[in-house]
């Protein structure tokens, strides 16, 4: 009974991961660009770059009047001193009192994009580090979440910060633009393409989850009701599912046989078994 749960767990698994993973792959020579990998569209946040809040005047969080954040997702951040200074390429920047203190929260060049799969609006939360040490040994890093509002040209909120300064400070920002839809800049954009929604790999589990459930329950429905069957009785299509461990063994075994002939030796297929 074990091994026929566990061999199911495996092909559902082994379905989603090869139909729901979607990446949004970073641009080669961009710094704030990335395309679907399932072709569906480019997120491209450039048109962003000279915004005048997240180039120069900044934000702050409400509850705190001595900080102050910059972030600009395309290039470095001018105009600071310190740790944010230019020539440190800084992509996000926290900035104390009257510009007395400056931490970077993370460097342009090294972010890493991840695509949220069915969220809607569209969303990419994007990590930054190479941020400011702690006087502890910890790092600092930022993680901004980008959503897609085609009603909406720029919003920018810190969101706040966790963990330790012994080992990471991880900040949290949210941009909202409609420069973040996917295909923004395309003539033929739609609010079907810049909504992002439930991808085609997510309904696809979608479908099998509920094809699962709807089969196991049928299928024992009708072997209690029609043949009265109990117990491990009831899998609809049991001497199958039993089946399913073996055959898989002998198809790893097959594939793996050329494999041990190379490494190990001339071996047969028998003898793998």
């Amino acid at each position: 009974m074990t091994s026929l749960f566990l061999t199911v767990a495996l092909i559902v698994t082994a379905v989603c991961r090869l139909t729901a993973g979607q990446t949004c792959d970073p641009v080669p020579g961009s710094q704030c660009a990335c395309t679907m990998s399932d072709g569906s569209g480019l997120m491209d946040m450039s048109s962003l770059a000279d915004n005048e809040l997240l180039s120069r005047q900044g934000f702050k969080e409400p509850s705190d009047d001595y900080h102050t954040y910059f972030f600009n997702p395309c290039k470095a951040i001018e105009g600071l001193g310190g740790d944010c200074a230019a020539s440190e390429n800084t992509a996000s920047c926290q900035q104390g009192g009257a510009g007395a203190e400056h931490y970077r929260l993370g460097q342009q060049g090294p972010a890493s994009y991840t695509y949220i799969p069915g969220a809607d609006p569209f969303q990419i939360r994007i990590k930054y580090i190479g941020g400011t040490a702690t006087d502890e040994g910890g790092t600092r890093s930022v993680v901004v979440t980008a959503v897609c509002d085609p009603n909406q040209e720029l919003f920018v909120s810190y969101d706040g910060e966790t963990g330790s300064a012994y080992d990471e400070i991880l900040y949290a920002m949210t941009i909202q633009s409609r420069s973040i839809c996917l295909n923004a800049g395309s003539s033929d954009n739609s609010s079907s393409s810049s909504s992002g929604g439930l991808s085609v790999g997510s309904v696809l589990c979608i479908v099998f989850f509920s094809l699962l459930i709807v089969y196991f329950a049928a299928g024992v429905a009708y072997m209690h009701g029609r043949h009265h069957k109990t117990g491990l009785e009831l899998v609809p299509n049991l001497e199958f599912w039993q089946s399913v461990p073996g055959l898989i063994k002998e198809g790893a075994l097959f594939v793996a046989s050329p494999i041990q002939e190379r490494v190990g030796g001339k071996r047969s297929y028998e003898q793998l078994e």
